[in-house]
């Protein structure tokens, strides 16, 4: 009998790419079923077959809940009809995706990005509703029938321990998008002479503005730094609180904050490297249920890194041990204006973060495929 394999993740990229592509060495088929797949230097190896969904909509609560809900039904009626006797890797994107095992008999691992339904707090969903005890009832009888449960650190795996035992979770790093992710000088770097900042501080945002990101201190914050010129607060990416922050903006009347959306692949290498400071930012709640995979694009460019979220977080843990930033609670002002101004005003101290955050990427720099493969 082959061996085949359905990869779903609803919102697919690098990490999903290399993942399948590892699989193709191992399954006679392999499948991956995404709405949007964002695609650096790598993309899926020709032979593996495509499965196009309902796209992932992060623009609204509403939109979000209807195509994950969508997603997962669509998914549904794949595994009753079309992918029967093959084995499922599911990502938690859409989170209810593996729902789908109480139902059907697929052999199936699961790969948590996203603790639900702990992430649902963020939208106001409390452990004492109805769907938040169900949720947390679902998660122990599929996890249970799981192969493997993968996550991304041993903080969302000692998270996830309330669901199931410690021995079927393995944490696994996440890893760089990119070979061409490394330091570029500002004056051989195009992005920044196409826009004319060369001679900026950047304080750098680049990625989804969604409802986990707390971005709004951003604004404040270079609200304080208007009269320091030199220091530009850039805006990289889509989703659901751009809007909210471009109003600030524009109610503060800010001139050193400047927006822009997703950059093509090609720019990307550049875009990334722009950053003097590179951002971070989770609300408290979202920083145990969820890693940022930006921060290790981050470090391959040789960004030091503001992080916004909890102390005693895995982020705050890794820039500890590494010393290649700052983190913060986000509701000092200023200790993060602090910090900027501390790297503005020291080359060598900037420098110095600069290199070590370079070269700790190193050390999360290659995809292991055999933590995957079940």
């Amino acid at each position: 009998m082959s061996k085949k394999i359905l990869i779903v993740n609803q919102n697919s990229g690098y990490l999903t790419i290399d993942v399948a592509n590892a699989f193709k060495e191992q399954y006679d088929e392999v499948v991956v079923m995404f709405g949007l797949n964002r695609v650096t230097e790598r993309n899926f190896h020709p032979d593996i077959k495509i499965q196009k969904t309902i796209t992932y909509n992060r623009s609204s609560t509403f939109k979000r809940l209807w195509t994950w809900g969508i997603g997962t039904l669509h998914l549904s009626w794949l595994l009753l009809w079309k992918y029967r006797g093959y084995k499922i890797l599911y990502y938690t994107n859409p989170p209810m995706s593996y729902f789908n095992a109480l139902i059907f008999r697929n052999p199936f691992g699961i790969v948590v990005f996203d603790t639900y339904p702990d992430a649902l707090k963020l939208i106001g969903i409390q452990e004492n509703s109805v769907l938040y005890k169900r949720w947390v009832g679902i998660n122990k009888k599929v996890f249970k029938k799981a192969k493997q449960i993968i996550t991304l650190s041993e903080g969302m795996k000692k998270q996830l321990t309330q669901y199931v035992d410690e021995s079927k979770i393995k944490a696994v790093s996440v890893w760089s998008a990119s070979d061409h992710f490394k330091p570029i000088a500002k004056e051989m770097n195009t992005f920044l002479k196409q826009n004319h900042w060369e001679k900026k501080f950047i304080v750098l945002y680049s990625g989804n503005m969604g409802v986990g990101h707390k971005l709004e201190v951003l604004i404040d914050v270079a609200d304080n730094l208007k009269n320091q010129e030199d220091i530009l607060f850039l805006f990289i990416g889509e989703g659901a609180k751009k809007k909210t922050l471009i109003h600030l903006v524009e109610k503060k009347g800010l001139n050193n904050v400047s927006f822009l959306t997703w950059q093509d692949a090609s720019v990307l290498p550049y875009s990334l490297a722009s950053g003097d400071i590179a951002v971070v930012a989770l609300e408290p709640e979202a920083t145990h249920a969820s890693v940022p995979s930006k921060t290790f694009n981050y470090m391959a460019v040789g960004a030091p890194i503001l992080a916004i979220g909890s102390p005693g977080s895995e982020l705050e843990k890794l820039i500890h041990q590494h010393d290649i930033g700052f983190c913060t609670r986000g509701e000092e002002l200023n200790e993060i204006e602090s910090f900027i101004l501390d790297l503005f005003n020291n080359k060598e101290k900037a420098q110095q973060f600069s290199l070590k955050s370079f070269y700790a990427s190193k050390l999360y720099h290659y995809f292991q495929a055999s933590n995957y493969i079940f």
